[in-house]
């Protein structure tokens, strides 16, 4: 079964809370918001008369079924609502808007009024836990989770522990390129920072892998890596998820986020915090000496231009409020024409050459009209992949596996405009 539909009533959750807590209940942006979200309530139930959510142990379940994939993705919500003491969310088909708002609301800490109508009900946990599906999660998953709540918790004042961080990204150490590649694709544009430290650390990581990069590096890269936009959780969303262009005050603020997350990360104690601080500062300062900020006409260090490839590419993929996201394929063009100028061409080389001709996580239509996933490949191996939707436009239930080195690709699919998230194929391909 899709998450799509559990995913997308989370996210429409999480906006509604959002525009409560920031425009006011009343407001125009949380009307709408609420519509949306009595919206993708309907397209929830429709394969029944009500749907239960239960969370348990920090893991969203779709009746008995465990959502891997959600789980990640709104983490931080689950989370949330586990601490508020909610185990589980009942959604009736046909769900009244003004229950709906209470359950935005109270999510989002807007109002203690919980849903009366009875159509959105909290906490009555129908299904038993020895019933519920403990599949195993991918290792992957788990530490992408601890990375997230180790960021949440720096944004909001938590001290800094170097080695701490270094204990959780080693958990990405060992993991296969394609998996990484697969992984990196899951956005929270809720919680743009977090996701995208997560996803450049383990692009990184992918990298240094690829270049022969030992494990004491491994770990140093990696947590520089999931620290090099430290100013900006610092920072905040705010300025980052305005729509339309920043301002010229607001580029400054972002300019000055490499210094504010190296003496960050200077002032914290452990290992590799020299390393980390130097990624956090040089990450956006070009081969060339334009980028900022000025370091003088010293060259980066060698894991700050890692760094800058992959917090481009994840950047150049993801949609931001100002422009949308682009195909991995024009992100590889971009670096590729960035080569010696912005991003060190060693690294560029290294890392086009891993991801291939055909970057795993990324999409395609092939030429019998279906639609697939790429999963492996890269390195000079051939791609294969997962179709995901068949040449109806249906979404299948089961992907399956093709090999696409005998198929001619007709054209690139966004995978927000598929509604298919690469990422929660993982355990389909390490299975």
């Amino acid at each position: 079964m899709s998450e799509l539909p559990v995913r997308s009533f989370l996210q429409a959750l999480q906006s509604a809370g959002e525009r409560l807590k920031s425009h006011g209940p009343a407001s125009q942006p949380a009307r709408d918001a609420l519509v949306a979200l009595a919206q993708a309530a309907q397209v929830l139930t429709t394969a029944g008369p009500e749907v239960v959510l239960t969370l348990s142990d920090g893991a969203l379940y779709f009746g008995p079924k465990m959502l891997p994939h959600a789980t990640v993705e709104f983490n931080g919500m689950i989370g949330g609502m586990s601490r508020m003491g909610i185990d589980s969310v009942t959604v009736t088909r046909d769900a009244h808007p003004g229950d709906l708002a209470d359950l935005a609301g109270v999510i989002s800490g807007t109002s203690g009024d919980l849903p009366v109508g009875g159509t959105v009900r909290l906490n009555e946990r129908p299904i038993a836990e020895s019933d519920l599906d403990r599949s195993p999660v991918s290792g992957l998953r788990k530490t992408y989770s601890a990375s997230l709540d180790t960021l949440r918790d720096l944004g909001a004042g938590g001290r800094l522990d170097m080695g701490q961080v270094i204990g959780i990204v080693e958990g990405f150490i060992g993991s296969s390129a394609a998996s990484s590649l697969m992984m990196a694709t899951v956005r929270n544009y809720d919680e743009t920072t977090y996701y995208h430290s997560v996803n450049v650390c383990l692009l990184s990581m992918t990298i240094g892998n690829g270049i022969g990069l030992g494990d004491d590096d491994l770990r140093h890269l990696a947590a520089g890596a999931l620290l090099h936009d430290l100013g900006r959780v610092l920072l905040g969303e705010a300025a980052l998820s305005k729509k339309g262009s920043l301002t010229s005050e607001d580029w400054a603020q972002v300019r000055l986020h490499p210094q504010e997350g190296a003496q960050a990360i200077l002032a914290a104690s452990g290992p590799g915090q020299e390393i980390a601080a130097a990624i956090a500062l040089e990450h956006h300062a070009r081969m060339d000496g334009d980028g900022y900020p000025d370091l003088m006409g010293r060259t980066p260090h060698p894991f700050s231009r890692i760094v800058a490839i992959a917090d481009a590419y994840d950047a150049i993929t993801s949609r931001r409020p100002h422009r949308p996201a682009r195909t991995p394929l024009e992100a590889m063009r971009i670096l590729g024409e960035g080569a010696g100028t912005a991003f060190d061409p060693a690294v560029v080389t290294a890392f086009l050459h891993l991801m291939g001709e055909y970057p795993p996580g990324s999409m395609f239509r092939i030429e019998s009209g279906e639609v697939v996933v790429v999963t492996g490949g890269g390195q000079g191996a051939p791609p294969s992949g997962l179709i995901v939707r068949d040449r109806e436009g249906r979404t299948l239930a089961e992907p399956q596996p093709v090999d696409l080195d005998n198929q001619k690709m007709v054209g690139v699919v966004l995978p927000e405009d598929a509604g298919i998230d690469p990422a929660e194929l993982l355990e389909a391909v390490e299975g």
